[in-house]
């Protein structure tokens, strides 16, 4: 993943790997806060653009054993679209 900057400190690299367990651990925390009984089954990060990555994330209900699938658009930073006008 590109490089970001947060509050004007020093810029940070991602990798898929790293978008991959962020995006399980903050899926995973707010659905143990809503007391959801669903689970993370798989995730996977593709790039779909210039710094835009679709991250698709498995999901499974632990009373049906449904699985369903959510899709998430992580756009480029602000500052990367304010270069490109």
């Amino acid at each position: 993943m590109d490089h970001t900057t947060f509050h004007g400190g020093a810029s940070l690299q991602f990798t898929r790997d790293d978008v991959a367990r962020i995006t399980v651990s903050v899926l995973t925390k707010v659905l143990d806060e809503l007391h959801v009984l669903q689970s993370v089954e798989g995730i996977a990060v593709h790039p779909a653009g210039d710094a835009v990555f679709l991250v698709d994330v498995v999901m499974r209900d632990l009373t049906t054993r449904i699985t369903w699938g959510v899709s998430i658009t992580i756009p480029p930073a602000k500052e990367e679209t304010d270069e490109r006008d």
